[in-house]
């Protein structure tokens, strides 16, 4: 084995033993590159998307907490028509919405035995937008883009649905 080879495996099998046994810290959230937490604000337990753009939106949403929930957006105008927009989070699991709309409200809740406890959304999940995220003509709107799912199985589904960023 020549000598620069040979440092080239020292050092990578270096890094790779000294990753061994870390993990990040449930409470952290590694965004992905070019996600960033704004586009939002948290107030009286709950989370708004509060996007005052005229362009489509993409959030990541990531469950930080050691318990499963449900994100919710409260429907306040004709509940009969709607058709819902909740979406179960697993611990440590991810979920992206497309949004085209102001000031969207989430709430995070558990279902417990005959009864749904309110959390603090900002103790639960880790927030962040893509600053100009490219959708094609079919995924206009707003929409659940995938959910609840690892980080790489999560952009693998957005970018399967012709999204990038």
């Amino acid at each position: 084995m020549n000598f620069p080879i040979k440092h080239f495996v020292i050092v990578a099998l270096f890094m790779f033993l000294s990753t061994i046994g870390c993990s990040g810290s449930s409470s952290e959230s590694n965004f992905p590159e070019g996600c960033i937490a704004q586009g939002y604000e948290f107030k009286d337990n709950n989370l708004f998307l509060n996007e005052s753009s005229s362009e489509q939106s993409l959030y990541f949403f990531h469950n930080i907490s050691d318990k499963s929930f449900w994100l919710n957006h409260p429907v306040t105008k004709d509940p009969g028509a709607s058709a819902g927009w909740g979406s179960e989070l697993n611990t440590d699991n991810w979920s992206a919405i497309a949004m085209n709309s102001d000031k969207f409200e989430i709430n995070c809740t558990i279902l417990g035995t005959g009864e749904v406890k309110k959390l603090n959304c900002k103790e639960v999940v880790k927030v962040c937008k893509f600053e100009k995220p490219v959708f094609n003509t079919e995924n206009s709107g707003s929409f659940w883009v995938a959910e609840n799912k690892p980080l790489s199985n999560l952009i693998d589904a957005i970018i399967s649905r012709g999204i990038s960023w």
